[in-house]
């Protein structure tokens, strides 16, 4: 796991640095006959985008995937069935979790040890606390631009 920062001599015009944590999960996919595939996950937590994990699964032959998954969505999962969608994770025996996945093309089940997953999402904490993904400030500026955005403009 290792953290990337920006150059901190951005100019006085850029915006501040951000940071971001960048790992790889080693993660099993199981296929609907029977074995498993093993696959090494891209997982990317961005500091500017508190509320997101990107996972990015290889695929062979074909580009890479991503789905941008809840960070509080995977915190639950470690130890309790979450998430009603597109997006489900729960504890599965020996120290495992279970990530599922669904859309209009069909599902996937992905298999995590439990510690990578949680020693990956303490490097998210590290860069933004649990429970402070949505400052007061970002709020307002937020509620700001929405009010003062006409009606179909973003």
């Amino acid at each position: 796991m290792r953290f990337r920062e920006q150059p901190e001599d951005l100019g006085p015009l850029e915006p501040a640095a951000r940071r971001h944590l960048h790992t790889r999960l080693a993660m099993d996919l199981e296929s609907p006959l029977g074995p498993r595939f093993p696959l090494q996950v891209e997982f990317d937590y961005r500091e500017d985008d508190p509320l997101v994990v990107r996972l990015t699964f290889p695929v062979p032959g074909d580009h890479p995937v991503t789905w941008a998954v809840s960070r509080e969505l995977l915190l639950d999962g470690l130890t309790a069935p979450s998430g009603t969608g597109d997006v489900q994770v729960r504890p599965a025996p020996g120290g495992l979790v279970e990530l599922h996945l669904h859309s209009t093309v069909g599902s996937a089940l992905l298999l995590a040890t439990a510690t990578a997953l949680h020693a990956a999402l303490l490097g998210t904490g590290q860069l933004v606390p649990f429970g402070a993904e949505v400052s007061e400030e970002r709020l307002h500026r937020g509620l700001e631009r929405l009010l003062r955005s006409p009606a179909g403009e973003g």
